[in-house]
């Protein structure tokens, strides 16, 4: 069903009944009118058919208008006109001239306020009477607005009643349009109900009932009826002080505290919304609120959008609704085309089944036995590897999913008879449970045999697949192939037919199964080139097998984060052609996520239709000094005590705390050229700042809160950031803080059960606890704030001071000049956490500053003027990541604004224009034809990946570092992926697929263009908890922008970052302090080392993680990683030397894995010329290599198994190393063909069947402790 029409039988666009009638009434009017207007004359007809005899009707509409016929308007006696859009009213302003001039009478049905007292100078009558009764609206009262106006103005002998009031609030009946203020008549009224059956309330907006724009809303309530439920349609009004959370308390919380109903659908009702008090009344109702959108485009126009919601409507349609903690935001209702191009609301059919099917899915969860209840928990192993199960800065595997199967088998569910501990669920998961890369086929037919993975037969996957879009499966075949022409996760019995292989592990009806590969690792051609690929084939099957097959009523993604709500498809306002809502289609999905990474959990809020139950960071504590460093601090305190007392004497210390200084890299890290004695007080303050710093210990399980020393611990660094608060006050604080640590882990389970049984999950804060300490307790479904309301005056005064302290930083460094160009890259979580810092530092760069109304809200820009800038307008470029475009891209384009604004100042020092005027010049050059384009083009700023992509694809690129030699083709997968432009009227184009003339590659060279001259890089870091080298985002992003400035200018710029960790300290650093600085407080210390350590498994795939993501910054920025550092990161964790028995500990926790990755990706940092490592520490790094293989197989990575320049560089090595065996040195190779090479044995029975029949349904069942399909 593609759509619903409504066809108004009896209703035309002229309604006149009588040719001969001599009295002609006009209506001017705007679209949303029209139902109303058309319905009234027709009940004049039927109730006065005397009157509509002498009476000509006709309405003049603003979609059709220029069809209309003027004539009959200009020579019409009475004129009704409506302001709501004086776009239409001054588009007639000659006509109606002309009629009143004759004689007609002209009466407003409403005010425009802004042109009042115009239009009465023209002679339209704004009459009180008409503007009330129009005012409470309904189709008897425009019929006796008419009435009136005929008896008073024309004379007629016609009867007309006196204004009927619409209430403000109250109950709709569909059947015979009466509204009830009161629950009581309208159930008298509604006989033919099901008392038994379970209610579902309906939020509507009473100017669609006033207007007559009912009918989409009759077709949504009689089909939820005729899926079982009973409708309680309630309608509330914009009237100021008339509120939504007042309505919601009145008419579905009963006298004795208790929710009427099931589940609420807001459906497009957004009228005078306090999120603040919305939340506490939600709270009270205890059922999931889902948000119905009502768009103003038409249903082709949003089917063929990449944008899904207008970036203007954004803010309104989704960001706000989440304040009060609406959930699933489901496109609903569009304007489409009726007659004459009349534009009214219609309910797009499919997305209704969806949406009645998430009414119907949460009823489900909240009336099934948990015993019954099918419930999918999904983890992370990508990319492909045994060491990598996790998320992030949570203790995934084991603790986490012990935590939460533990609560289930508490409260029922059916978790087998199996029993609940760590190391069951560890050696499950680890030999069942993970994704096998294709490199590895004989990983996979292992895993057949001797495991009990899900064999979904391809014809069964055929059929599921079949459900899915045209569009979809034209785009999956285009890159993937037919289905059975599939090789990933993909197994073939002995009569050659092929399953697609889903690993799970069961605990009766709860399944613990991992989020299938995204498909790169296999398809490097699609990494370097398409920003859009689609997910492989076993990924679908895997999504469609657990609707389909499974029968999941729920689906669980366990932490930060998954991969299927950034699959390609709508910025926001996904439909089915959409890979993320195709998946997920009506199935609930629960959805754990940090506390601390707001911005990526509203991506699965809002594409994913996620449910978030926040959860706790990892504890803090100060950082300590490791040995090295505490030996450093004593050593400088007694130089200035012997050199008090002996200078000469002295100098033989000095020397031997230079040689110090160098070894452990803080020459580097505060950019010391030559060390001095005065550079020593600057190095000892470093060293305290090290010492002092608020570091995170370890990681999170997920309902478990931190032991009661990490909790005074954490709470001490809360209550240190608060420096307003004292005495007493500050006590209170500290107490209340250290409780809602203490009681944190509770609260996620709750919360997690709460979902699970589908009620509504409380909606709150987010962000880093520390800077935040409102965002405690967790087990929230957090939300971020209202994007109009940034930048703030506050947040603006702040980015004006970093803006001259960056300025005045690096003129300091260049010999007093200016920076004439600055790069910026803008993270949707950094503006969320520093409330748009960065974007008012930009603005303050380019010389231009916010005008705000007075609901402090941004409302324009104005240019600072030069005498009061007193420097030259930068120029700025913008580098955002797709999901700040999908979140704000109403600052995306203040920004572009903003830059045209500075371009229009023609002034001396101006480099924003100078550097466009050049530009224009260039691209006249290169083939642009147009003036007017070439300018567009030449001003855009801001360039990101296109509309339903992220990423740069530099992460990707880094990790499959055998394919790439040169860093070149970095730069040119950073090229291609960003090259996208946004502003100066494109929106994600490339300019040459709008203008075919240009060549092929032409935007790239925009980007190009635009990027060179860069003389600063610049980011942000607003967290305690995310630094660099604990996520690959910030080298793919910011390592990659100086990356592509050096390849194109043949010159790093200078990288910086915006330091907002401590809102009381905001400044400038460079990456290598920065960088730096994380190193010695985390990773080079024992105490980090050791805590992490600690945490088994997931503790060896952190620190695994962090040297990969050190590998990406020494991709990227060379000169930021040095072989000092190397260095330090091998005796820390090869040579062991604090002595924590970091292998031993590796190797108990089962992942072994982790260690053999971290030496293979130090050897792939010396074969690639990075690392000037000797050859000693070689040496050692291939004998403990090609030891783990020994005592634990192989990690069988991407690194390890995939890179084939690698895999001979280490044979290589080791055959020339004279003390081990030929048995050892062929260790390596030998493991690696036997997994490469299937073993030649009897084919495990995984057949399927099946008895005929037209509607094959297909059900997951056991048999002989083996999962099959039968025909249900």
């Amino acid at each position: 069903m593609k759509g619903i029409k409504y066809y108004f039988v009896i209703l035309s666009l002229c309604f006149g009944l009588s040719l001969t009638a001599q009295n002609k009434v006009s209506f001017l009017i705007d679209d949303g009118f029209w139902v109303g207007v058309n319905r009234s004359m027709h009940l004049l007809a039927k109730m006065h058919p005397e009157v509509a005899e002498k009476c000509q009707f006709k309405e003049f509409i603003y979609s059709n208008y220029h069809e209309s016929d003027m004539d009959f308007f200009e020579n019409s006696d009475l004129i009704f006109v409506a302001l709501h859009n004086n776009g239409l009213v001054f588009k007639a302003k000659p006509q109606l001239l002309s009629a009143l001039k004759r004689g007609a009478k002209v009466y407003a049905l409403n005010l425009s306020h802004e042109y009042d007292a115009e239009l009465q100078e023209w002679g339209i009558c704004f009459d009180p009477w008409t503007l009330a009764a129009f005012k409470s609206g309904g189709e008897n009262n425009i019929m006796n607005i008419v009435l009136k106006k005929l008896n008073k103005d024309l004379h007629f002998d016609c009867e007309y009643q006196d204004i009927e009031e619409t209430p403000l609030s109250g109950i709709y009946n569909y059947r015979n349009k009466k509204l009830h203020t009161y629950i009581g008549s309208y159930l008298a009224e509604r006989t033919d109900i099901d008392t038994q059956a379970p209610w579902i309330g309906l939020i509507i907006g009473r100017s669609d009932l006033t207007k007559s724009q009912y009918l989409y809303i009759d077709v949504f309530i009689r089909n939820i009826e005729e899926k079982g439920f009973n409708v309680l349609p309630v309608f509330t009004s914009q009237k100021p002080g008339h509120h939504e959370e007042q309505v919601i308390e009145r008419f579905f919380i009963s006298c004795d505290s208790l929710p009427r109903v099931s589940a609420l659908l807001n459906l497009g009702c957004w009228y005078n919304t306090r999120p603040e008090q919305e939340r506490v009344v939600l709270e009270k109702l205890g059922v999931p609120v889902i948000n119905g959108i009502i768009l103003s485009t038409n249903q082709k126009d949003w089917e063929k959008s990449l944008v899904g919601i207008d970036i203007y409507n954004r803010s309104n349609l989704v960001a706000i609704p989440e304040l009060a903690g609406y959930i699933e935001p489901s496109v609903a209702v569009v304007f489409d085309d009726f007659d004459h191009n009349i534009r009214i609301k219609n309910m797009i059919g499919y997305q209704m089944e969806t949406l009645l099917g998430r009414i119907k899915n949460i009823h489900n969860l909240q009336t099934k036995p948990n015993r019954e209840k099918k419930v999918a928990l999904i983890y992370y192993s990508y990319p492909p590897g045994k060491e990598n199960i996790g998320a992030s800065y949570l203790n995934v595997l084991p603790q986490s999913i012990l935590s939460i199967l533990q609560r289930m088998r508490q409260e029922g569910y059916d978790t087998g008879g199996q029993p609940i501990d760590s190391a069951a669920i560890f050696n499950r998961v680890m030999d069942y449970g993970r994704n096998i890369g294709s490199w590895a086929p004989a990983e996979v037919d292992k895993l057949v045999r001797k495991g009990d993975p899900v064999l979904v037969p391809m014809e069964v996957y055929k059929e599921w697949y079949d459900k899915l879009s045209l569009k979809i499966r034209t785009e999956m075949e285009n890159k993937w192939g037919k289905p059975e022409e599939s090789e990933l996760m993909v197994w073939k019995d002995s009569s050659g037919k092929s399953y697609f292989v889903i690993p799970v592990v069961k605990y009766g009806n709860i399944i613990l199964t991992p989020q299938p590969p995204r498909g790169w690792e296999d398809n490097a051609k699609s990494l370097y080139h398409d920003p859009l690929v689609p997910p492989p084939h076993q990924y679908l099957a895997y999504y469609l097998f657990l609707k389909y097959g499974f029968h999941a009523d729920a689906l669980v993604h366990i932490g930060t984060h998954g991969t299927h709500e950034w699959l390609p498809g709508k910025e926001a306002g996904l439909g089915p052609d959409d890979y993320p809502e195709a998946l997920i289609m009506d199935v609930p999905n629960i959805y754990p996520y940090i506390v601390d990474n707001v911005g990526e959990g509203l991506q699965a809020k809002r594409r994913g239709q996620a449910v978030i139950i926040d959860h706790m960071t990892p504890p803090f504590d100060k950082a300590s000094l490791n040995p090295e460093l505490r030996d450093l601090k004593s050593g400088i305190s007694k130089y200035y005590d012997q050199k008090s007392k002996s200078p000469i004497s002295s100098m033989a210390q000095f020397r031997d705390l230079v040689l110090r200084i160098k070894t452990l890299g803080l020459d580097k890290d505060l950019k010391l050229d030559t060390i001095t004695d005065q550079n020593l007080e600057d190095i000892d303050d470093y060293l305290k700042e090290i010492e002092e710093n608020k570091t995170p210990f370890g990681l999170h399980t997920f309902g478990v809160s931190p032991d009661e020393a990490y909790t005074k611990a954490t709470t001490e660094a809360i209550v240190s950031m608060q420096k307003d608060l004292m005495g007493k006050d500050l006590e209170l604080f500290r107490e209340q803080v250290q409780k809602n640590i203490a009681k944190s882990g509770k609260e996620e389970l709750d919360a997690f059960i709460r979902a699970l049984n589908g009620k509504y999950v409380r909606a709150g804060t987010g962000n880093d606890p520390i800077r935040n300490p409102g965002a405690l307790p967790t087990g929230k479904n957090f939300f971020a704030f209202d994007p109009r309301l940034i930048p703030s005056r506050m947040t603006c005064r702040l980015g004006e001071q970093l803006a001259e302290e960056l300025i005045e930083q690096y003129k300091a460094e260049h010999n007093g000049e200016c920076p004439p160009k600055v790069t910026i890259n803008l993270w949707a979580v950094e503006c969320i956490r520093n409330e748009g810092t960065m974007e008012a530092q930009a603005l303050s760069l380019l010389g231009v500053r916010p005008v705000y109304n007075a609901s402090n809200q941004v409302i324009g820009l104005e240019l600072i003027p030069q005498h009061e800038l007193k420097r030259p307008r930068v120029d700025v470029v913008f580098a955002p990541s797709g999901l700040y475009r999908d979140i704000f891209p109403e600052l995306m384009a203040l920004l572009d604004k903003a830059v045209s604004l500075a371009r229009s100042a023609d002034e001396k020092d101006n480099f924003v224009r100078e550097h466009i005027l050049e530009s224009e010049d260039k691209l006249k050059q290169l083939g642009v034809q147009e003036d007017s384009l070439a300018r567009r083009i030449a001003s855009v700023r801001l360039f990101t990946t296109p509309s339903g992509a992220y990423g740069t694809g530099v992460s990707g690129t880094v990790q499959a570092s055998g394919t790439w030699e040169d860093e070149k083709d970095v730069a040119e997968v950073y090229f291609d992926k960003m090259s996208h432009l946004y502003g100066q009227g494109f929106w994600g184009t490339k300019v040459e697929d709008e203008y075919t003339y240009l060549p092929k590659g032409f935007s790239k060279t925009v980007f190009k263009n635009a990027l060179s001259g860069t003389r600063v890089a610049l980011h942000s870091r607003t967290s305690n908890l995310y630094a660099l080298l604990d996520n690959d985002d910030m080298f793919q992003y910011l390592g990659a922008t100086g990356l592509a400035v050096r390849t194109i200018d043949g010159k790093s710029p200078v990288v910086m970052l915006t330091n907002l960790v401590d809102p009381s300290a905001p400044g400038q650093e460079t990456l290598e302090k920065f960088l730096g600085r994380e190193l010695k407080t985390r990773y080079l210390n024992p105490k980090w080392v050791d805590a992490m350590v600690d945490e088994g498994y997931a503790g060896a795939r952190f620190i695994n993680k962090m040297v990969f993501n050190l590998w990406g910054w020494e991709a990227t920025l060379p000169e930021s990683v040095s072989d000092n550092d190397w260095n330090q990161i091998y005796d820390t964790y090869v040579m062991d030397k604090y002595r924590l028995d970091i292998k031993e500990r590796f190797k108990k926790s089962g992942n072994l894995y982790a260690y053999q990755s971290i030496l293979a990706r130090l050897l792939e940092t010396v074969r690639k010329g990075y690392w000037k490592a000797d050859k000693k520490r070689v040496d050692q790094m291939l004998l403990q290599f090609n030891e783990t293989i020994r005592e634990a197989g192989l990690a069988c990575n991407l690194n390890i198994c995939n890179n084939e320049k690698l895999m001979q560089f280490i044979s290589d090595r080791i055959n020339d190393m004279p003390s081990l065996t030929t048995e050892e040195k062929s260790r390596y190779k030998s493991a690696l063909d036997d997994l490469r090479h299937k073993a030649k044995t009897e084919d495990a029975d995984a057949d399927s069947t099946t008895d005929g029949g037209n509607d094959k349904i297909y059900e997951l069942q056991i048999q002989d402790d083996k999962w099959l399909f039968k025909q249900k």
